[in-house]
């Protein structure tokens, strides 16, 4: 839904930003990318640096603000989530990207307080938290029950989107 949130607005342009090493980032890395692919657009993949000293925000900020710098315009950029998205607004300042003119930013989990304080605040994906929680709490119960044996995966399903100054934006 970020990825349609975007296209709404006009954007032919799209990146996407995420943690290496991270499932839930690559998930949402893969399903962005169809997304963008399947409304006939190639997205652009931040590469996280290898080496975890250089994953350091104070070190990899100018590498993020050049990749953003060089990145065509106009564009959306979806970050993993919201701390991610709050990184992608301080490297478009150092880059003196104006946001969301030349880039626009959604981030994902839909923390009101952070994506408030964000400068802009920042559009954000929203989840299902609530009903995740209670199939967590039944999950839990049926393997203490020993009714379950394997491990689980449980996927909380995005609801909306929670849209902001950082994608108030038509292009």
């Amino acid at each position: 839904i970020a990825a349609q949130h975007l296209l709404e607005r006009g954007f032919e342009n799209f990146a996407f930003i995420g943690r290496r090493g991270r499932v839930w980032s690559d998930i949402r890395c893969e399903a962005f990318e169809k997304s963008v692919r399947s409304f006939g657009f190639d997205p652009h993949i931040y590469t996280q640096p290898r080496k975890q000293a250089d994953r350091i925000w104070e070190r990899e900020q100018s590498s993020l603000s050049a990749w953003i710098e060089d990145l065509p315009k106009p564009v959306g950029i979806m970050a993993c989530d919201d701390d991610r998205g709050h990184e992608v607004l301080e490297a478009c300042r150092l880059a003196q990207v104006n946001v969301p003119e030349e880039v626009a930013v959604i981030g994902v989990d839909d923390d009101d307080l952070f994506c408030e304080l964000a400068e802009p605040p920042l559009s954000s994906v929203a989840f299902n938290a609530e009903h995740g929680g209670y199939r967590a709490a039944q999950l839990l119960d049926q393997m203490m029950q020993g009714r379950i044996q394997t491990p689980q995966k449980l996927i909380v399903e995005a609801t909306q989107v929670n849209p902001r100054r950082s994608t108030d934006v038509k292009v």
